[in-house]
């Protein structure tokens, strides 16, 4: 079990990923497996990136790989973060070569496919998950999704790739998968691209975000 490799964060980041697995509770949970659980992602579930449907979906999702857990410890010290807010499950599942931030039974979980490895690469993997803890750190899951948070999200994974010292190529290596036109909730690529650029260029900008710059604003 590698719970036993690497430092104390890292450990902290591997073992919770395993315990959740096993002690993700009812009703979002409804199945456990041998290895991993089926979660049921209702429509009240705060999934951002991720069409639902209104009958829910359930998927089969297990501790991340190593390499994942990893990458989401290297964000986290790359921007500072402390432990309270890089507590945050990384977890793996099937999920249409996607990636979401989600809320499961109180606990912040990231959700990564890995089948977009291949198409971005291990620094666009990495931008990725930046980018799915952007939405936690901005507290996107308080609020409707939006693509003023995919923004948001973005300047984030920018931030945390320049951060790391990787270079603004390796930062918008995860852009191939972007769609040229805009949805409903996330913009076109070209904003998309810009966003990811103004992160990486201006890295502590990319914190005042969401309902934390609301907050700070407030008080």
């Amino acid at each position: 079990m590698f719970c036993s490799l690497g430092g104390l964060q890292t450990l902290k980041i591997l073992c919770l990923s395993i315990l959740t697995a096993a002690s993700l509770t009812v009703p979002n949970v409804v199945a456990a497996q041998e290895e991993g659980s089926v979660v049921d992602l209702s429509e009240n579930s705060p999934a951002l990136h991720f069409p639902i449907g209104r009958s829910g979906k359930q998927v089969h999702v297990v501790p991340a790989f190593e390499d994942y857990a990893y990458m989401l410890e290297d964000v986290c010290d790359a921007m500072g973060l402390d432990f309270d807010n890089c507590k945050i499950y990384p977890m793996n599942a099937e999920i249409g070569g996607n990636a979401i931030a989600t809320i499961l039974d109180g606990n912040k979980v990231i959700i990564y496919d890995r089948t977009l490895s291949p198409l971005v690469g291990y620094t666009g993997a990495m931008a990725i998950i930046a980018h799915e803890l952007g939405h936690h750190f901005c507290n996107h899951m308080d609020a409707s999704s939006s693509p003023t948070q995919e923004l948001e999200a973005d300047r984030f994974a920018g931030a945390a790739l320049r951060n790391a010292k990787f270079s603004l190529e390796d930062a918008l290596s995860m852009a191939i998968v972007f769609d040229e036109r805009p949805s409903r909730v996330h913009p076109e690529k070209s904003k998309r691209i810009e966003a990811i650029k103004s992160g990486w260029e201006d890295p502590e900008q990319a914190k005042n975000c969401g309902l934390k710059n609301k907050i700070k604003v407030g008080t």
